[in-house]
């Protein structure tokens, strides 16, 4: 091969290299599909950095903080370690790493620390305080279904309150997150083990049971079997995009 023509596919190759490198963050925040999150769209603007390694903020509602990720391969599987933590009052953080394989998606050691009032503001009638620590080992999505699910749930305790007046003093939760056989399930206990809830992912529905122990732990409920189902939901549910 002549040599100028060998100069010339370096240097070509070498540019190409330098734009990806060089490429914004910018490039990624643009991509990003529109996410919703209880009917409100999760907002993300003023990236800095590259795409392999850059920030970025978000805002949902009345909430926003920073957003930041990092390029990190997991064997042949392309992904990043993503980071992010709110701004206003009790910090919230999440943190994990999520990797894209031929459109399957994997979460893998996410960890995520959330003040439960964040969430309890948003239902009707009721409020909470205390923190929720979850830790997701692993998570794995293709074809829009759950192929594997491994994780914990811990609240820490404290008030519930609800209606007029109505309030308790919970203990500490715990929840596992785990497959049976080919159904991604729930299950929240108390401190003796007895079984709160349960919920789980089949036939393209999510299903919820609430157990006679949850307003037993509430002291709203006399009487009766803890086991007692005394609510269950059951409604669709895809993790598919939905068409317009």
């Amino acid at each position: 091969m002549p040599r100028t023509l060998t100069l010339a596919l370096v240097f070509i190759a070498s540019l190409l290299v330098f734009l990806i490198v060089s490429m914004p963050a910018a490039v990624v925040v643009e991509r990003v599909p529109a996410v919703h999150l209880a009917g409100a769209p999760l907002a993300l603007s003023e990236p800095r950095g590259r795409w392999w390694q850059g920030q970025a903020r978000w805002r949902w509602k009345q909430l926003q903080g920073s957003l930041a990720w990092t390029l990190d391969w997991h064997g042949l599987v392309p992904g990043a370690q993503v980071s992010l933590r709110s701004d206003q009052g009790q910090q919230a953080t999440l943190s994990g790493w999520v990797g894209a394989d031929w459109g399957d998606w994997q979460v893998e050691q996410a960890r995520l620390s959330l003040p439960v009032a964040l969430v309890a503001e948003h239902v009707p009638q009721g409020g909470a305080d205390g923190r929720v620590d979850a830790v997701l080992m692993a998570l794995q999505i293709a074809d829009n279904t759950i192929q594997q699910l491994q994780g914990t749930l811990d609240y820490s305790g404290g008030t519930v309150t609800w209606g007029n007046n109505g309030a308790a003093t919970v203990p500490e939760l715990q929840g596992r997150l785990s497959m049976a056989g080919e159904v991604p399930t729930l299950q929240v206990v108390d401190p003796d083990g007895e079984r709160l809830m349960h919920a789980r992912i089949s036939e393209g529905r999510f299903h919820l049971e609430v157990m006679r122990a949850w307003p037993l732990l509430l002291g709203v409920s006399q009487g009766g079997s803890p086991d007692d189902v005394v609510f269950q939901m059951s409604q669709p549910f895809s993790l598919g995009r939905s068409r317009g």
